[in-house]
């Protein structure tokens, strides 16, 4: 059973080509020991590479974050992609947060890729 749902990253993406979101207190942070984690991807026409990132740190830099794998990939690409996807993954992580780029995709008009309306995390 889940103990909590956040917003690992807000509705983006229309208004922007790349963002990364803030870090979001994962269960670790908490003390949780179960390292379960459930991420829920919505999107509307998009197109581009989402990211689940984590973290040992508790006062994370840019060099503490690693990539968490989806399927044996550290990301996820998608095309016009319209629905919600979900991901589970073990891992005791104190910090998680989540990236949309889509210039590693080559797109370059925000206006065309669509965009996220929501990541949720749940723990």
């Amino acid at each position: 059973m889940a103990r909590k749902t956040v917003t690992l990253l807000p509705q983006t993406g229309s208004l922007e080509l790349d963002t990364t979101g803030n870090a979001v207190p994962g269960d670790s942070y908490y003390g949780y020991t179960d390292g379960i984690h459930t991420v829920a991807i919505y999107g509307q026409a998009l197109s581009g590479r989402v990211k689940i990132q984590g973290t040992l740190a508790t006062n994370p830099t840019e060099d503490d974050w690693f990539d968490i794998l989806f399927s044996g990939l550290p990301y996820k690409d998608y095309t016009n992609f319209t629905g919600v996807e979900g991901f589970t993954f073990v891992a005791n992580l104190v910090y998680l947060r989540a990236s949309l780029d889509r210039t590693s995709l080559g797109i370059s008009d925000f206006t065309q890729a669509g965009y996220v309306e929501k990541i949720f995390l749940n723990y």
